[in-house]
C-alpha cells in the first residue's frame, strides 16, 4: 500500500512537472520571456541539471538582459544546442568579458552546426571584443561632479564651459539616409578657427577652416588620418590648439560612437593616427562629444548606455592633466566602475598646484619645440602648467599655420611677378604684392609678441608654484 500511493504522488508530480514544462515551451514560442523564466526557474528547482531547462531558462535571461544569470546557466546546459555558444558568447561580450566572449565566439563559428545568418555578427563582435580585451585593462579612474538624463537633441545646453575655451554650437539636421543627426561646430576663443561636421555622400565628415587676414580660408575635409568611410563627429579642439577630441563608429569603435584623440603633429604636418580614449569614456553604446575646460578643471562627455531611446546622459568629471587607472581584477566592482554602473562621486576639488614638469619620453617624436627658458624646452601641449600660458599657445600655434600659408602665397605670388610679360603686368602684380609682404611681416611680429608672451606666462607660473 505504501508503494501504491508513493508510486500515485510520483505520477502526479511528473504530470505537473510535465504540464509545467509544456506552459513554459509554449510561453517560450510565443517569445514571452519573462513568464517563460519564471515557469523554468521553478522546474529547475526539481531538475537543476535537466540540460533543455537549464538552456531556455538561460535564453530567457539573454533575452532580458540578465547577462549574469545567463551565463551560468548556458553553462550548465552543456554543448547539445547549436546555439548555445554563439548566446554564451554574446553574454559574456554584454559584460564586458572579452576574453571569454571571444574564446565562444570562435567556438561557435569553428563548430560545424554555426548557422551562416550569424557569421557576420559573429565576425564584428570579434572585432569589437578584440578592442574590449585591450580597453578593459586600461580603465580610467574618474571623478564624476554631476551627471543628467537629458533629451539627446539638445544635451549640449548643459555644458557649462568658460568663454576662453571656446563655443560648440549644435544643429539638429535629418538626413535622408541617417534619420536625424547632429552636425557639430566648435569654434575657438578668438574666432580665427573652427572645426566642424558635415554631410557627405555616405556619412559625416569632419572640416576645417581658418580666418586668414583677408577672411575665411576655403574650407577644407580634417585629415585622411581622422576623416574614414565611417561617421567622423563631435569635434573639440583644446586650448593648445594641436589636442583634437572626436567620436568615430569606425573599425576603431568599440560601439556605436566612440571618443578619440590625435595630436597635430609638426613634424608630419599632420594629425597622428587616433587612439581610443578608452573606458569609461567608451562603452558598447554610443559615447561623444568630449569637452574638456582646462580653467575651470572640468571636463563633459555623453552616452547613451542604460538609456531610452532619445535620452542621453550627460556626465562632468573633474580634470587636472594627471590619469590614473583601476586595477582589473575582474570584480563586479571593476566591471561597474569600467561601465559606469557604479560612479566614483568626487569628493572635493582638484588641487591647482602642481609641483614637477613633466618632460616627453625620449623614445616618442616631438610634436613641436617651444623653448621656456635655456634649460626648458616643451614638446608637448600637456607640458604647460599655466592655463593662460596654454590658450596662448594655441593662438601662437593657429598663427603659425597661418604665416606658413601666407609665405606659400607670397612666393607664389613673386615667382608670378618674375615670370610676367611687360612692365604693365609686372605692375599689375607689384601692389598685391607689396600688401602681402607687409601681411608676413605684420603676423612675424605678432609670432614674436606671441612667443614672449608665452615665456613670460609660463615663467610666472612656475615661480609662483615653486616649480623654478
Amino acid at each position: 500500500m505504501r508503494w501504491f500511493s508513493l508510486f500515485i504522488v510520483s505520477v502526479f508530480s511528473f504530470s505537473l512537472l510535465a504540464q509545467s514544462a509544456s506552459r513554459a515551451d509554449e510561453l517560450f514560442a510565443r517569445k514571452d520571456y519573462l513568464q517563460a523564466a519564471q515557469l523554468y526557474a521553478d522546474l529547475l528547482k526539481n531538475r537543476p541539471s535537466d540540460a533543455l531547462f537549464n538552456y531556455r531558462y538561460a535564453r530567457c535571461n539573454y533575452e532580458l538582459k540578465n547577462f549574469e544569470s545567463a551565463i551560468v546557466h548556458f553553462l550548465k546546459s552543456g554543448t547539445r544546442y547549436p546555439l548555445r555558444d554563439y548566446y554564451l558568447a554574446d553574454s559574456y561580450f554584454n559584460v564586458y568579458r572579452f576574453d571569454h566572449a571571444i574564446r565562444y565566439y570562435n567556438a561557435y563559428a569553428e563548430s560545424s552546426t554555426a548557422n551562416q545568418a550569424f557569421m557576420a555578427d559573429v565576425d564584428e563582435k570579434l572585432r569589437r571584443a578584440a578592442i574590449g580585451v585591450r580597453l578593459i585593462n586600461r580603465v580610467e579612474d574618474i571623478a564624476v561632479t554631476d551627471s543628467l538624463v537629458v533629451n539627446k537633441k539638445d544635451f549640449l545646453s548643459y555644458y557649462e564651459l568658460s568663454k576662453e575655451t571656446g563655443t560648440l554650437v549644435q544643429q539638429h539636421l535629418h538626413n535622408s539616409q541617417a534619420g536625424w543627426v547632429d552636425l557639430i561646430s566648435f569654434t575657438t576663443q578668438r574666432g580665427d578657427r573652427k572645426i566642424f561636421s558635415d554631410t557627405t555622400a555616405h556619412s559625416l565628415d569632419l572640416f576645417s577652416a581658418n580666418k586668414l587676414l583677408d577672411g575665411w580660408s576655403k574650407t577644407e575635409a580634417l585629415s585622411a588620418q581622422v576623416n574614414t568611410g565611417a561617421n567622423e563627429n563631435y569635434p573639440f579642439l583644446m586650448l593648445d590648439g594641436l589636442t583634437l577630441y572626436f567620436a568615430s563608429d569606425g573599425e576603431g569603435s568599440l560601439g556605436g560612437y566612440d571618443i578619440f584623440v590625435t595630436r597635430f603633429s609638426g613634424v608630419s604636418n599632420d594629425y597622428l593616427n587616433p587612439d581610443n580614449v578608452g573606458m569609461p569614456f567608451n562603452s558598447l553604446a554610443n559615447d561623444y562629444m568630449l569637452v574638456i575646460d582646462e580653467l575651470n578643471h572640468a571636463g563633459w562627455f555623453v552616452s547613451d548606455r542604460f538609456q531610452p531611446r532619445n535620452k542621453v546622459a550627460v556626465y562632468r568629471f573633474e580634470y587636472d592633466g594627471n590619469k590614473s587607472y583601476l586595477h582589473n581584477d575582474s570584480t563586479d566592482t571593476f566591471f561597474d566602475k569600467a561601465t559606469l554602473k557604479h560612479i566614483k562621486w568626487a569628493e572635493q576639488s582638484p588641487s591647482q598646484k602642481r609641483k614637477t614638469v613633466e618632460t616627453a619620453q625620449q623614445t616618442d617624436k616631438p610634436d613641436f619645440e617651444f623653448r621656456i627658458t635655456d634649460n626648458l624646452l616643451y614638446t608637448r601641449s600637456e607640458q604647460f602648467r599655466s592655463p593662460r600660458a596654454l590658450q596662448l599657445f594655441g593662438e601662437w600655434n593657429r598663427l603659425s599655420i597661418e604665416v606658413v600659408q601666407l609665405d606659400e602665397k607670397l612666393q607664389s605670388l613673386r615667382q608670378a611677378y618674375s615670370t610676367a610679360e611687360g612692365e604693365l603686368e609686372r605692375v599689375g602684380w607689384s601692389g598685391e604684392l607689396q600688401q602681402l609682404e607687409r601681411d608676413v611681416l605684420k603676423a612675424r611680429r605678432q609670432l614674436e609678441s606671441y612667443e614672449k608672451n608665452i615665456r613670460n606666462e609660463e615663467i610666472k607660473f612656475l615661480k609662483n608654484t615653486d616649480v623654478l
